[in-house]
């Protein structure tokens, strides 16, 4: 299931604010640095589930969506 923005805040409340934040992909050994990350207010939720690599359409919908760009 995706994960949600109180999900994330949830499990990194108690981190110091200059903690580094990274991609990667799942049961990877590295990670990239994030170039930048924009909030889309029209995504349109297209797969609930995590694995699925076009889970969210940027557009033509009605949830709003962090992507994070690496």
């Amino acid at each position: 299931m995706a994960q949600t923005l109180r999900d994330f805040l949830k499990a990194v409340e108690n981190l110091p604010p200059d903690t580094l934040l990274c991609v990667a992909e799942v049961d990877e050994a590295f990670a990239s640095h994030v170039e930048e990350f924009e909030i889309v207010e029209n995504a349109k939720l297209q797969n609930k589930k995590s694995e699925s690599s076009e889970a969210v359409e940027l557009g033509n919908g009605n949830q709003t969506v962090v992507v994070i760009r690496w």
